[in-house]
């Protein structure tokens, strides 16, 4: 009730409860606002540092590559062996050794030299224009012979031992100086082929063709890259190989700050995986444009199929890697969609609860051990997951050349040791079975 003079006591209260309501409301939307700002500001943050991680983590591979791939020993063999096994560098080296010999030799001399004498002997002048057929006879002759040479494994055994040796050319390479066997000079990278002219000088005189004995033991320079690129290349290479120690670790830590900063956990692992399989897409289209233009460029006289040959060698291992981290993130992707809220995620969930509940009632079945493991099993399973998942990503950041196989072995050892621990967490979960009283015995 109110009085004249003024609202009574039951209003006065009513009033002030509701001014409360009112403030309280306001500072619900207040704090509702700051809460958004908070969460946006969260989500730039994680993006920044998972799109920072994506590129270094391009570079890392490209450094893991510099490093791991090419300044390694066994790796460059490895690399190049397969190199002369190409039908096309075969049939280019062939090429280059006949030429070799036919001019070492001086085979157009020598058979002008027998021209001109059987000439003055009264033999028809015309006999001099048979120099020219017996001279490209002769060279095609001697293509034949040396051609299968190049197939065989003793010319393998020679090529893998030039390589071997010649391993501290891709330093030189990569740094412009000279080497035993190899020169890295302005754009180009020079092979000397001395040693296989040789191994082929000695199986031709074991087959009859004495004059080529006649023949020195030379340096013979064969280009087997020409690239305006090549400066440039050993200025990023000595950067890479600085970097190729602590990058790797520089992005697998801020991969987890991102995640660890982005409000979904879930959201900022799929965002992240997106990220680094754009920079790896990228890097992939790289160099398919690079070897594009590399084949576009070649001078007139260097062997466009072997050049490529040469090319796709010295790049099979990186491609691999590439092609292995999107694999890897394709399947990051798929599992982080599997965990979501959407229809097709709860429908597969579900069945997949169906089948280890059924799996882990089997396990409980064996005994109290397994019920007693899945209890201490239990509470720890998501440590036990974001563990076993980190150290798939470290050990798959320290195998030097990492590969499809590197992902499916990881992947299943990642799957294998969930199963168990979700397994064992469900077997703690099956209610005990229930003991039928014995007879006479009343319960209670």
């Amino acid at each position: 009730m109110t009085s004249a003079d003024g609202p009574g006591a039951e209003e006065r209260a009513e009033l002030a409860r509701l001014r409360a309501e009112i403030s309280a409301l306001r500072a619900d939307v207040r704090t509702g606002h700051q809460g958004r700002w908070g969460r946006r500001g969260r989500w730039l943050g994680a993006c920044a540092l998972l799109l920072l991680a994506a590129v270094l983590g391009g570079v890392s591979l490209l450094a893991g590559y510099v490093r791991g791939q090419v300044l390694d020993t066994d790796t460059y063999v490895e690399t190049v062996t397969p190199v002369l096994a190409e039908p096309a560098v075969q049939d280019a080296v062939a090429r280059r050794l006949t030429d070799e010999i036919m001019r070492r030799a001086d085979v157009a001399g020598l058979a002008r030299t027998v021209a001109d004498r059987l000439v003055d002997e009264g033999v028809p002048p015309a006999v001099t224009t048979l120099v020219d057929p017996v001279v490209a006879g002769l060279n095609s002759f001697l293509y034949d012979r040396i051609r299968p040479l190049l197939a065989t494994e003793q010319a393998q055994a020679v090529w893998q031992q030039v390589n071997t040796l010649a391993h501290q050319a891709v330093v030189t390479v990569l740094t412009g100086r000279e080497g035993t066997y190899l020169t890295s000079a302005g754009d180009s990278v020079t092979l000397n082929l001395g040693a296989v002219l040789s191994f082929v000088k000695q199986k031709l005189v074991e087959q009859g063709l004495t004059f080529v004995a006649r023949i020195p033991d030379v340096s013979i320079p064969f280009t087997v890259v020409q690239s305006d690129a090549l400066p440039d290349l050993r200025t990023y290479t000595r950067v890479l190989d600085v970097a190729a120690t602590w990058l790797p670790w520089v992005v697998l830590a801020l991969a987890l700050g991102g995640v660890l900063a982005a409000p979904n956990r879930r959201r900022g692992i799929i965002t992240g995986a997106v990220m680094l399989g754009v920079v790896a897409a990228l890097l992939l289209f790289a160099i398919a444009v690079a070897r594009a233009y590399y084949q576009d460029n070649l001078p007139a006289d260097v062997s466009e199929p072997a050049a490529l040959a040469v090319f796709d060698a010295f790049l099979r291992f990186l491609v691999a890697a590439l092609q292995a981290v999107l694999v890897a993130l394709g399947l990051i992707v798929v599992i982080g969609l599997l965990w979501g809220p959407s229809p097709p995620a709860v429908f597969a969930r579900r069945w997949a609860d169906r089948g280890l509940d059924a799996l882990g009632a089997q396990l409980a079945r064996t005994g109290r051990w397994a019920v007693a493991a899945g209890r201490a099993i239990g509470p720890a399973r998501r440590v036990i997951y974001v563990l076993v998942c980190l150290l798939a990503v470290v050990g798959y950041v320290a195998v030097a050349r990492p590969s499809m196989a590197t992902v499916w072995w990881l992947l299943a050892g990642v799957a294998l040791v969930a199963l168990v621990v979700e397994v064992f967490a469900r077997a703690a979960t099956v209610p005990p079975p229930v003991r039928k009283a014995e007879p006479g015995v009343v319960a209670g």
